[in-house]
């Protein structure tokens, strides 16, 4: 079997993407992955993930998604193809913006217009008249931002996989990485349960929820959990069409809860909880949406979108997030094995990043500073970590 010069393992966002951006390079790269690109049970083959700049008081991330979009609009072009639709992003508020309860909205907002952004301030009446479908009694105060939207995540993923092969990337489905082969202190291949060995000269392991589990000294620094995802038919889509519907959150940082709006392809509104999740082991535990799960998303769409209260829920999934303890990403050489590099640590917001994902990934392996890549060194974390993203509803801020 041919030995390439890189080997990415794992297909998703953050795989593909480096994939695409080391044969731009002129390396000879091949892929491995368990199954078809995009995978059924990976995390960014979904309909759809947010695309926003919101980020509260981190600026660092702000400015990373800015240049995520330019890069969006590009792929739109690119493909042919609309995979990032800029249908806007509403933070609604049960308080003002500027009250304590809202920090991460009210530095997402200050954020915006000091970058030269117009975000629409609405109060209830101006949410009322702009998204009908809100329950106003309960949001008084909102921000709206025209400057983002959401990525039909896994129709990306599928284009890009496509797009890597014109460029020469060899990919290799249906085969699962085991085993890293290491003489030596150096990497040599890497080894699948289907019993191949792919030989390389240097691997880029992007496995996702299962990179801790093929690199264990990584596994005291990450947890997988699961979060749980909805699908409403709505009985009238008239208020859940942009413009009088878009990507949301709903008092997000005190409440886990935002979503999307109405996607014709699947006839659904989704919705989900951005929170700490369920610790799960992502072959052997159960996937399934809980009852209580079920009963408290009705709670919030009873209090929220009053439409809603009766719409059929035709599918659900539990979205698998590779969490770091502190939230960020691990993109890094490994500090011991020569030729090794790890790229995961989504944390729920590897999507959004993807454009930047694959060159920060690509500099790592020639050995390059990227602009945003100091944070997501190999770093040491304890069990008295911060997660640190304002926009999710962490208890005690601990995973």
């Amino acid at each position: 079997m041919k030995k390439y010069d890189v080997l990415v393992v794992g297909g998703g966002i953050y795989g593909i993407t480096a994939a695409v951006e080391l044969a731009q390079r002129r390396y000879s790269v091949g892929l491995i992955n368990p199954d078809t690109i995009p995978h059924h049970l990976a995390a960014s083959t979904d309909v759809t993930k947010a695309v926003r700049m919101e980020y509260g008081s981190d600026r660092e991330y702000f400015q990373m998604v800015e240049l995520a979009i330019g890069k969006w609009l590009e792929w739109n072009d690119l493909f042919r193809e609309k995979l990032y639709h800029e249908v806007g992003f509403l933070m609604l508020c049960k308080d003002k913006i500027e009250s304590d309860r809202h920090t991460f909205e009210k530095h997402s907002y200050k954020n915006l217009l000091e970058a030269g952004y117009a975000p629409d301030r609405l109060d209830a009446d101006g949410i009322k008249r702009r998204f009908p479908a809100v329950n106003t009694a309960e949001y008084i105060d909102a921000s709206f931002n025209a400057k983002a939207g959401y990525v039909e995540s896994g129709l990306a993923v599928q284009k890009l996989a496509e797009y890597a092969r014109t460029l020469g990337v060899a990919i290799h489905e249906g085969q699962t990485a085991e085993s890293l082969v290491v003489t030596k202190g150096v990497l040599q291949g890497v080894k699948t349960k289907e019993g191949e060995t792919f030989q390389c000269g240097h691997a880029l392991l992007a496995a996702g929820v299962h990179t801790p589990l093929l690199l264990p000294e990584l596994q005291p620094y990450m947890r997988t959990t699961g979060h749980p995802v909805f699908w409403l038919r709505p009985k009238d889509i008239t208020n859940f069409v942009p413009p009088k519907f878009s990507v949301f959150t709903a008092d997000i940082s005190n409440s886990g809860w935002y979503g999307f709006p109405f996607l014709h392809k699947q006839g659904i509104v989704k919705i989900a909880k951005h929170s700490n999740g369920k610790g799960i082991h992502p072959d052997d535990d159960d996937r399934q949406i809980t009852d209580v799960e079920v009963a408290d998303m009705r709670s919030f769409v009873k209090m929220t979108f009053p439409e809603l209260i009766d719409a059929p829920l035709v599918y659900t999934r539990r979205c698998l997030y590779i969490d770091t303890l502190d939230g960020h990403f691990w993109i890094d050489n490994h500090p011991e094995i020569k030729g090794l590099s790890i790229s995961t640590g989504g944390s729920g917001h590897g999507l959004k990043m993807g454009p930047l994902l694959g060159p920060m990934a690509a500099d790592v392996i020639e050995g390059r500073s990227h602009q945003f890549s100091k944070r997501h060194r190999w770093r040491h974390l304890t069990g008295t970590t911060d997660q640190v993203e304002e926009a999710r509803y962490v208890v005690n801020r601990k995973l």
